[in-house]
């Protein structure tokens, strides 16, 4: 006999887990990486410092929409939050430093 209300879904499991909290993380990346050649091409080179203020509302949309992220993650919210914003993060400086330097 099932336990389990109409209406509900089975748990994911840990290789769904997996590839959509990867693919939730690559597009963390992607989403900074755009962020930070924008930065790149419009801020002077000399104003390294203000490279922060173009993180904050990509930092804030990481915290405004974090509750429905972790399901991504299989719930856990410290994993969630460190996997994006990492990811945010090194594809911010990634292409901040590809677009001034190469």
């Amino acid at each position: 006999m099932d336990n389990q209300p109409p209406g509900s879904r089975e748990p994911p499991t840990d290789a769904s887990v997996n590839w959509r909290s990867g693919a939730a993380t690559v597009v963390a990346a992607a989403l900074g990486a755009v962020a930070g050649a924008i930065a790149a091409a419009k801020l002077p080179s000399h104003k390294f410092a203000w490279t922060g203020l173009f993180m904050v509302p990509l930092f804030a949309l990481l915290e405004v929409s974090l509750k429905h992220l972790v399901s991504l993650f299989g719930g856990d919210q410290n994993a969630a939050r460190f996997a994006l914003a990492g990811a945010l993060v090194a594809g911010f400086y990634g292409a901040w430093f590809g677009v001034r330097y190469l």
